[in-house]
């Protein structure tokens, strides 16, 4: 007689669902939306685009108050963006139509959040693919999302998590850096170099800013040589620059010798001033008015004339209020530059590595110069300023680059470009 087999032994195994992994920062999971509590509502001044799926839902919406609102408020655009598929028409005050007195959405509240556009759901929320890997981060345009990012005293930490499938999906990404398998290592070791400098903190964070300066203008070389077929070239640059790590003083001397140019640095700063003071938002006016005053006594920065008092007022701004502060919240901005490399899959997006790295250096820049000025008109620095400040820095910024092209056309030259071109702008004093 036949040996009969037990079940177990002629059932094929159940499959265990693999979940997908992202890559995220470790303050990722602390972040909710605080909705009406919040001080810089996303539903103010922006304009909201309208996916092509989410378009056709509310065509085909039966909700009494809703239907109504979708078909004289969300208007179909001349495009064929899937993503931006139609755009919600702002009220006067450049509010959302959706957006109640409790400035809460009544789309969320009557429809959930599922009803939501793609633009709505992901902010502040950055969907990023590095190859085949998943990622997700904050942008700091948004007030909390700015809190958990910048007030993070030790080194942001990057952790493999699961995959929020709802709201992770590929035709939803901000940013795709498509990579040959063989290269994968090289440019992943290549981003961890780039935020280990970052947060390299036996270095002040010029120095760090130098350092990386180097490092992309060497990297630079490799990938824009003629007929290149493999980036394997790269390690080379990688291991010469993380030796150079081990000697922080020699590093530290090198920038100490870099001639600071403090009259160009504020005439720089000013001229962003000028371009965004008439068009700024409030939040970000506030900080705007306070560096005026600070650096002038409430008079319109002006380098002819006036150009002394200001740097007096500027050199006692920094020696006496923002340097105090930074002293020991240095992290602050640390945060800022390395959260910004992870979200934006800098330096591989949004033009060649010496575009990025002036860019980086730009921002830091203002954001500094901004500072001291604020620093003096308040008599000092809080937790509360500096997060406004490079939030609503970020919020004006980052929806406008065009202050980028024109702080550049100031730099241009005739000499091959390098990343030596901006080193004085890292010198704060």
């Amino acid at each position: 007689m036949a040996k009969k087999h037990s079940k177990s032994s002629v059932e094929p195994k159940k499959q265990t669902a693999v979940t997908p992994q992202v890559l995220v920062p470790d303050y990722l999971s602390k972040f909710h939306c605080i909705g009406s509590d919040c001080e810089d509502s996303c539903c103010i001044g922006w304009d909201v685009y309208v996916d092509r799926i989410t378009w056709r839902r509310y065509q085909s919406c039966q909700h009494k108050t809703l239907a109504r609102l979708f078909a004289g408020e969300v208007v179909r655009l001349d495009s064929n963006n899937v993503e931006a598929f139609a755009i919600i028409k702002k009220l006067s005050d450049g509010r959302c139509p959706f957006l109640q007195q409790d400035m809460l959405c009544i789309i969320q509240k009557e429809l959930g959040v599922e009803a939501l556009s793609n633009v709505c759901t992901k902010f502040p929320r950055y969907y990023n693919f590095f190859g085949e890997q998943r990622e997700c981060g904050l942008g700091v345009s948004c007030p909390e999302a700015a809190r958990l990012v910048l007030l993070h005293p030790e080194p942001l930490n990057f952790i493999m998590d699961e995959l929020d499938t709802n709201r992770f999906k590929p035709d939803n990404a901000n940013f795709r850096v498509l990579i040959n398998p063989e290269n994968s290592a090289f440019l992943t070791e290549f981003r961890a170099l780039i935020l280990r400098i970052l947060q390299f903190r036996e270095l002040t964070l010029g120095a760090r800013i130098m350092t990386l300066g180097l490092l992309l203008h060497e990297a630079n070389i490799v990938v824009t040589e003629p007929n290149l077929k493999s980036i394997s070239k790269i390690g080379s640059v990688l291991s010469y620059v993380s030796a150079m790590l081990t000697n922080s003083a020699a590093i530290e001397s090198e920038f100490n010798r870099i001639p600071s140019d403090l009259p160009r640095k504020l005439q720089i700063s000013t001229s962003f001033l000028a371009d965004n003071l008439h068009k700024a938002e409030p939040r970000f006016k506030e900080c705007l008015l306070a560096f005026i005053d600070g650096l002038t006594g409430g008079g319109v920065p002006n380098l002819e004339g006036g150009a002394n008092q200001m740097f007096e007022n500027y050199q006692h701004g920094y020696a006496n209020y923002y340097l105090p502060y930074f002293s020991n919240k240095g992290y602050i901005l640390e945060n800022f530059l390395a959260n910004e490399v992870f979200i934006n899959l800098f330096p591989f997006v949004r033009g060649n590595y010496l575009d990025q790295y002036r860019a980086m250096v730009f921002d830091l820049t203002i954001i500094q110069v901004i500072l001291v000025g604020m620093s003096a008109h308040f008599k000092g620095l809080t937790d509360a300023l500096v997060v406004q400040f490079i939030q609503s820095f970020s919020r004006q910024s980052r929806h406008n680059n065009s202050y980028i092209d024109k702080l550049t056309e100031t730099l241009s030259s005739n000499e091959a470009r390098s990343f030596t071109e901006v080193m004085w702008m890292l010198k704060e004093f």
